[in-house]
């Protein structure tokens, strides 16, 4: 170990309280992601981080270019009717880019769900 004189916290959240040698340090909120309720076919945005899906049909989402994105970016697909096995969700890459390799992917297994992030460049991969 070693001796600290000072301590700089950022964010109106995160406080830091000291008894004797010991510094106890909280974080006030939770961490929360952004949420999209999809019900019909869609091109994403790099804003989403969770992306809901429940149709009464089969879905395409599309993926914008990977190069909107910052490398590491991820968000996710998740089927939340449970019908997947029956109205697969189709994730498309733009253009010639990729996802793990393939131009898409399908969903298609009740209430299955794929997180995704990118490079930043031109490839997705599913984590």
């Amino acid at each position: 170990t070693s001796a600290v004189t000072s301590i700089d916290f950022v964010g109106s959240s995160v406080t830091a309280g000291a008894s004797g040698n010991n510094v106890t340090v909280t974080i006030a909120d939770s961490i929360a992601y952004s949420r999209r309720a999809v019900t019909t076919t869609i091109t994403s945005s790099v804003n989403d981080a969770i992306l809901g899906v429940s149709g009464t049909t089969a879905i395409n989402i599309r993926l914008p270019s990977a190069g909107a994105y910052t490398a590491g970016q991820y968000f996710t697909v998740k089927d939340e009717s449970g019908a997947a096995h029956t109205k697969n969700i189709t994730i498309l890459a733009s253009g010639s880019q990729t996802i793990d390799g393939e131009n898409s992917l399908v969903l298609e297994s009740a209430y299955a769900s794929f997180s995704l992030y990118c490079n930043g460049i031109n490839r997705y991969y599913v984590y």
